[in-house]
């Protein structure tokens, strides 16, 4: 997304200087998302580093973010070597980053988050690529309901003929690109006592993301890897 914030003050001292690039950057973060029902920004960074646009280190802690229609839930950020456009920030124009940013990243989704989520076009999109040939094609998701119980996501359609498609989640790398997998697929129909196997089934993701940690248990799942932050 291309950010609109901007700032307008006159020109800071070097002891206001932080507090400057704190708001800039809280309505930078703010812009590239839907929704955020809390946002925490610390960062660290000497005046003449400040000064110059640079700081070395940034982190962020964000609840109740949506972005592009996907529910995040808790976020965890942390950024390093951030380089800023300062002196057009103090002019008024727009923050923007000055080179990609190297971010580390953890991710608390709740079930009703992944639930929520299945109305975004992009997880629905990647829904029926992933699904095809093995639910049908005309689910309405947003009568779809996401479960998580032990180990396993739990995807269930409503009644009649409702589905239950159990899967484990995983990740998969090859070839320095990384996918989450969903393994040892399992479906099974309403009034049909046969259970159907799939093989696993792989849910790209952008070369810029990589994922190291996936868990799931007691109702969340827990995310944690890198991504480049684009200028």
């Amino acid at each position: 997304m291309t950010s609109s914030a901007t700032l307008s003050p006159s020109s800071p001292s070097k002891s206001s200087l932080s507090s400057l690039l704190s708001a800039a950057v809280r309505l930078w973060l703010r812009s590239q998302v839907e929704a955020a029902e809390t946002l925490k920004i610390e960062f660290s960074g000497k005046n003449r580093q400040l000064l110059r646009g640079e700081i070395p280190s940034l982190d962020v802690e964000a609840a109740g973010v949506i972005y592009q229609g996907l529910h995040l839930g808790q976020v965890w950020l942390q950024a390093g070597a951030v380089r800023l456009n300062l002196k057009q920030l103090l002019k008024g124009e727009p923050l923007r980053l000055l080179q990609p940013v190297p971010v580390q990243l953890r991710l608390t989704l709740h079930e009703r988050d992944l639930t929520a989520s299945l109305n975004s076009p992009l997880l629905q999109q990647a829904s029926h690529e992933v699904f095809q040939g093995i639910l049908p094609n005309e689910i309405d998701w947003s009568q779809v309901k996401i479960q998580l119980q032990g180990d396993r996501l739990h995807l269930i359609t409503p009644s009649p003929q409702g589905i239950h498609l159990s899967t484990h989640l995983a990740v998969h790398r090859k070839d320095n690109h990384h996918a989450i997998q969903l393994q040892e697929l399992q479906v099974q129909r309403d009034g049909d006592p046969c259970i159907q196997t799939f093989p696993p089934r792989n849910i790209p993701l952008d070369a810029t993301v990589s994922i190291d940690g996936l868990t799931c248990h007691d109702g969340l799942l827990h995310l944690s890897g890198n991504l480049q932050a684009q200028m």
